[in-house]
């Protein structure tokens, strides 16, 4: 086999490649529309394979010719020259994007026959893994792929296209130091970008291959979330902001560097994940006095960077005071109580400090429920018994086929694994696996006095730690659904 055979055989052209027909059936839109050009085995294989090395020369050369031969890489390896990284600021990043765009205008000076674009993407990264690693240790490395124009199909010819129309819009803020978010981009050329999902992707990525956040590229997503409670937030010019008097809630604000939180009469944060769910608590009669010496926030679903950030600020400004989450009991509320205390692989590059710390995470946020054991206190009726409790309790319902899926999924996660750090959660996935059974949250309004009693009693509970060590004993395989 003859080199040009080998190099071919490692970095040949993926669609001349042959796949199994089911290759693609389970796959998402994303990972059709981005196709990944790295197999893990391969890479595995070639990192772990030993280098040829060159036949020893059998004549001794003398001392003195060793040291001058070598000396070099003494200098090297022992003295640590004072470097600065440059700082990257909106100049840095102008800089990196008309590097990339030069180097597509050089490519069509000088005629190549093709044009193309490396991006380090986060998007395909999970969890599973096949031997335990640490969670809290650093997030794995990005993984690149080539964008190439015009490609060996239309589909990349457009993928280079968008990537394109997207750098020259951002390069456009950055000059103007205008700040847009992802759906004024989206808006620009609907027709071009197809849909808004596209459009994340490719600012994710270009963000993740310049090691900066989405907000250094002057790119922002719109705040989803909404906060309520008894707190009061200090701006830089003396303004102040007593969210208590928002009686419905208000969006997530941006705390700045030179921003006060005032947080000296919040005993508890509760983290909620549907937004019905925190409307109906701010409506009830019960809010005053919860509301008082609390404070509720939802990202309605899946955190947004926005939510992320402003919670990691409360907790840096009080980490004395608890946090809670109070989410569905099903893979979905469980993934997303993971997002939280751990962060997410996609997005690690916008929470990446210098030294390579971990992603941002609340490590200390603890489950509140719904948990199985709160289940066995729900009562169904003086007449029911046995398995006549499942039909009967609402909000109680069976797994669907992409639950099982994804609970069998999370199972195979660093985090859920036999030896990793969530056994809770392990059991809970394997019990929901095994009764073929899910629970939202407003299965608690069977309880007397309904869920916000029941999350007023937990809340006071858990304030006190003998309580805390009370409610984890509780959890037994006998309180269980039935």
């Amino acid at each position: 086999m003859n080199t040009d055979d080998f190099e071919d055989m490692l970095f040949g052209d993926l669609a001349s490649q042959t796949f199994p027909d089911d290759a693609l059936s389970n796959a998402s839109e994303d990972d059709i529309l981005f196709p990944l050009a790295e197999d893990d085995s391969i890479l595995w294989e070639l990192q772990n394979r030993p280098q040829l090395m060159p036949a020893p020369i059998k004549e001794t050369p003398d001392k003195h010719s060793i040291d001058t031969e070598f000396s070099h890489i003494e200098v090297r390896s022992n003295t640590k020259l004072p470097t600065q990284a440059p700082p990257r600021d909106r100049h840095w990043v102008i800089a990196r994007v008309e590097a990339m765009l030069e180097r597509i205008v050089d490519g069509l000076l000088e005629e190549s026959e093709s044009l193309t674009i490396t991006l380090k993407s986060r998007a395909s990264l999970s969890r599973r893994r096949t031997n335990v690693l640490d969670s809290n240790g650093p997030p794995p490395e990005p993984k690149e792929r080539d964008i190439s124009f015009p490609g060996a199909s239309a589909q990349e010819a457009w993928n280079f296209t968008v990537l394109l129309r997207i750098l020259e819009l951002v390069h456009g803020a950055l000059l103007d130091d205008t700040v847009m978010t992802k759906r004024d981009i989206y808006y620009r050329h609907p027709d071009l970008f197809v849909k808004q999902s596209v459009v994340d992707r490719y600012v994710d990525d270009l963000a993740c291959t310049f090691g900066i956040t989405r907000s250094q590229l002057n790119i922002t997503a719109a705040a989803k979330g909404l906060v309520a409670g008894n707190f009061t937030l200090t701006r830089e010019c003396g303004h102040q902001v007593n969210v208590k008097n928002d009686k419905e809630g208000m969006l997530i604000p941006t705390v700045g560097d030179r921003d006060a939180l005032d947080l000296t009469l919040v005993q508890w944060i509760l983290v909620i994940e549907k937004e019905a769910t925190f409307r109906t608590l701010l409506s009830s009669s019960q809010w005053e006095s919860l509301g008082s010496c609390g404070v509720i926030l939802t990202a309605k679903g899946y955190p947004d960077i926005a939510t992320r950030k402003f919670l990691r600020q409360l907790a840096d400004c009080a980490p004395c005071i608890p946090m809670y989450a109070f989410v569905d009991l099903d893979p979905d509320g469980i993934a997303i109580l993971s997002t939280y205390k751990y962060g997410s692989y996609r997005l690690a590059h916008e929470f990446v400090a210098q030294k390579e710390a971990p992603a941002v995470g609340l490590p200390d946020i603890r489950w509140l429920g719904v948990k199985r054991n709160h289940l066995s206190r729900t009562p169904v009726g003086e007449s029911d018994t046995g398995t006549n409790v499942i039909p009967e309790l609402q909000g109680l319902m069976k797994l669907s086929p992409r639950d099982r899926t994804k609970a069998a999924r999370m199972l195979e996660w660093d985090l859920c694994v036999e030896d990793g750090p969530e056994q809770g959660w392990r059991q809970e996935l394997q019990t929901m696996l095994m009764l073929n059974v899910k629970a939202e949250m407003q299965i608690l309004d069977e309880l007397p006095g309904g869920m916000v009693s029941w999350l007023s009693n937990e809340l006071d509970q858990a304030s006190m730690p003998v309580s805390i060590q009370w409610i984890e004993s509780t959890g037994s395989d006998d309180g269980m659904l039935f």
